[in-house]
């Protein structure tokens, strides 16, 4: 009897590093934020071994993040953005707390 081949799926991302999910956590804390790690997510653009989903404290999701060659953050409306590093990520999303921005 043959077996039916089944091609395995890659995750187009990436796992996180575990020092990358405590600056994020310790930072979403900080602000206020829930933070959700979400495995083996899947999403327009693929496959992903995990997810950083970051909401606010109505539980309105604010951003998703994930790792690829870089660190790609989605906001809920609005364009994505590319950075090489988590912390220039929470560069970028910090000012966008005060600003009520999303």
């Amino acid at each position: 009897m043959r077996r039916a081949f089944i091609e395995p799926v890659i995750p187009a991302g990436l796992a996180f590093e575990v020092a990358d999910l405590i600056l994020l956590q310790s930072w979403a804390e900080f602000h206020e934020l829930r933070l959700v790690v979400e495995l083996d997510h899947c999403g327009a653009e693929g496959e992903f071994e995990e997810t950083i989903a970051i909401y606010a404290k109505d539980s309105r999701l604010r951003w998703l993040l994930w790792r690829s060659n870089e660190i790609v953050v989605q906001p809920l409306i609005g364009r994505r953005v590319h950075c090489p590093s988590v912390a220039e990520a929470i560069e970028i999303l910090s000012p966008q707390l005060h600003s009520g921005g999303d």
